[in-house]
């Protein structure tokens, strides 16, 4: 027991052993982890369950009663952990079952993977992110659309698309990079005109795609008709191929059509890029509303 301690000591990971959650060994790192200065503070506690939130201690004990029961280690498990200090973090524990001085205890070693984890979150945002505007992708805007299609929320939206209209004459006339500007520059009006519990993406090229939600449908063609009118009077600073100073303006055209439940995202975009079709049609800078 003295080379086991020994080893549980030097270990670098917090680690506890416990009966049935009394503390029976702790490492200085576990006493760390738990905001507390030494290990012999955590074995001071009646119970380490004061060390995590009370609605997850009926979840613990079922967890430590399967350990112990089967005899295996327990699939490792990722939680949300707030020490006695309040600071927060993610961590991964693992319980082994072992003798502790003649009695069944539970072994739990703890890895802090709060930087892991807001690193990968940090490389799932960016795949789904348009490069060059900051807002989310096809993909993950469809990945949404379904999500909203299973909660059985999606009927609460309707779909815009934003097109910029004659968007190549910028290119062709004052270069990509002023083009590249004016998409940045729209990409964000859009989205300041968003609700919270709306969602846009960038589709490619100068098209977004919108889901949006009001209270009627009059109002939010109003909202479209306050944005296409907003877009249309503001103007871009630019350098043209020439390096000359010029200020720029673009209009959109935007369809609009319902989210009807259960209907694909591919159908919801048939519809709502026909009603774009329309618009661009009857000549461009205006919304068309298709039922």
């Amino acid at each position: 027991m003295g080379t086991f301690r020994q080893i549980l000591d030097a270990h670098p990971n917090p680690c506890v052993v416990h009966i049935n959650f009394v503390p029976k060994y702790a490492n200085d790192a576990f006493a760390v982890f738990s905001g507390l200065e030494t290990a012999e503070d955590v074995l001071n506690l009646e119970t380490i369950k004061v060390l995590f939130e009370k609605s997850h201690w009926a979840e613990a004990d079922q967890r430590y009663h399967n350990v112990i029961k089967l005899g295996l280690p327990s699939p490792r498990q990722t939680i949300n952990h707030t020490d006695m200090n309040g600071n927060p973090m993610i961590a991964e524990i693992t319980d082994n079952v072992i003798d502790w001085e003649g009695q069944k205890a539970l072994c739990t070693f703890i890895s802090v993977v709060t930087d892991r984890i807001q690193r990968e979150k940090q490389l799932i945002n960016l795949a789904a992110r348009d490069e060059l505007t900051g807002l989310f992708n096809r993909r993950y805007f469809i990945e949404t659309y379904n999500t909203l299609i299973k909660s059985g929320s999606i009927h609460e939206y309707l779909m815009a698309i934003v097109d910029i209209d004659l968007f190549k004459n910028v290119n062709d006339s004052y270069g990509h990079l002023a083009g590249d500007k004016m998409l940045i520059h729209i990409a964000n009006t859009v989205s300041e005109s968003m609700n919270e519990d709306e969602h846009i993406a960038r589709l490619g090229g100068e098209e977004f795609v919108l889901l949006l939600k009001e209270s009627s449908h009059v109002k939010l063609v109003s909202r479209l008709e306050t944005l296409r009118d907003t877009i249309q009077n503001q103007k871009v600073s630019v350098l043209s191929t020439h390096n000359i100073p010029s200020e720029i303006s673009c209009t959109v055209s935007i369809g609009l059509t319902k989210v009807m439940e259960n209907i694909t995202f591919k159908s919801s975009y048939f519809k709502a890029d026909r009603a774009l079709y329309q618009a661009k049609r009857n000549g461009r800078n205006q919304v068309i509303f298709d039922l």
